[in-house]
């Protein structure tokens, strides 16, 4: 805790606006996650791999594929609240994970997941580093 109050450059105020954001994007995601596994059952696993690679089967395949990688980028999304939710509760919350300097509220606000500020996000991207998601 920083003067009064204030969490890594962020007031009261913020934090609290930033915490129930952190909340809502992890029920949209969970919600998102038990879709997805219910809709990617076994058996519909199995139909699309036994699919021919024509007409139906080819359709049917490219649909499976796009919901796996849709899955997936939820489950990216679910890690990265989930994440941000234990640097919160660490105190390391609004720290760019790279260089220690406050990420910013503005940012934050936009990408309430984000672990790296945005200097440090184009050079992670730029280098073709481990993307994380949300920023």
């Amino acid at each position: 805790m920083g003067k009064g109050g204030a969490v890594n450059g962020l007031d009261p105020r913020e934090v609290a606006q930033l915490t129930g954001e952190l909340a809502r994007l992890k029920g949209e995601a969970l919600a998102a996650v038990r879709r997805a596994s219910g809709e990617m059952s076994v058996e519909d696993a199995d139909l699309f791999r036994d699919s021919g690679l024509t007409g139906d089967g080819a359709l049917a395949e490219a649909e499976f594929e796009r919901d796996v990688a849709g899955a997936g980028q939820v489950r990216a999304a679910l890690l990265a609240v989930v994440a941000a939710e234990k640097r919160l509760a660490s105190g390391d919350y609004g720290l760019c994970e790279d260089c220690g300097e406050a990420i910013g509220f503005a940012r934050l606000r936009a990408q309430p997941a984000a672990s790296r500020c945005v200097r440090c996000q184009e050079v992670a991207e730029k280098r073709g580093g481990p993307a994380h998601f949300a920023g």
